[in-house]
């Protein structure tokens, strides 16, 4: 079971050891032990593990198609970019035509006839238009991404939605919930089983350094009282290694002589 829960969270119940007193009956409880063994953290714990396994398949089709969309969204925005910059270097070239082939008209004028003067006009306009042209249609292709890329937007933010709220329908709670429930219910069942017990004062294992009596430490009764709160929780129990040590009473005569 991995470590969900910082022990330092468990206080209310637990007194310091400078407080003790002469006549105090003293009892002893695992923190820890009681945190990674609480049923509502093992069962979010088993839920979340559960999502994520099962959420590999459920998921993975809708997820390869996003990123495979992202990829190729991706690759057209960095060619609509570059398109833009080979049209920006040659708006330069196209400005630079244009203004030098005005000037020689302007200057050539006076010796063109009208229709020799119209042709070259027309040729300057249609330089013109045909880059005015590129541009509109630059134009239209960054207007056309935008909305792809908006549209994906919305769907990637939907799938993360989706995700969110099928993890939390496995989880049944968010981590900050759960913490906050398990420490609030162990704070309170350490003081109730304390009190039916007789004791005045518990302390966490480590603050002794010698406890001649050991069953003065509470904290499976504390476990135990723990889960009868919980009894619709039906903890997942590890199966078996295969290759676990059988006990030395299943042990055949010829497997001992190995």
């Amino acid at each position: 079971m991995k470590k969900l829960f910082k022990i330092a969270a468990v206080t209310a119940a637990l007194t310091t050891a400078g407080l003790a007193q002469a006549s105090d009956t003293i009892g002893f409880v695992d923190p820890n032990y009681l945190l990674q063994n609480h049923p509502v953290a093992i069962d979010a714990a088993q839920k979340f593990d559960k999502f994520m396994k099962e959420g590999r398949d459920k998921f993975a089709d809708e997820d390869k198609k996003l990123a495979d969309e992202n990829k190729a969204l991706t690759a057209e925005r960095d060619k609509l970019e570059n398109d833009a910059k080979k049209l920006q270097a040659e708006q330069a070239k196209v400005e630079a035509s244009l203004k030098k082939k005005s000037a020689a008209l302007e200057k050539d004028a006076p010796r063109l006839r009208s229709r020799e003067i119209q042709a070259r006009q027309n040729a300057i306009e249609a330089e013109y238009k045909a880059f005015q042209n590129k541009v509109a249609a630059i134009q239209k292709r960054e207007a056309e991404f935008g909305k792809k890329a908006e549209a994906f937007q919305k769907k990637a933010d939907a799938f993360q939605e989706k995700l969110n709220k099928a993890q939390q329908e496995a989880g049944g709670m968010d981590p900050q919930t759960v913490q906050k429930q398990v420490v609030e219910e162990i704070n309170t069942t350490i003081k109730e089983v304390a009190k039916s017990k007789g004791y005045t004062l518990v302390f966490p294992p480590s603050v002794a350094l010698y406890a001649e009596d050991e069953s003065k430490d509470i904290t499976e009764k504390v476990l135990d009282a723990l889960k009868a709160k919980h009894p619709n929780i039906k903890i997942e129990q590890p199966a078996a290694k295969a290759n676990e040590a059988k006990p030395a009473s299943e042990t055949k005569p010829e497997e001992a002589k190995k």
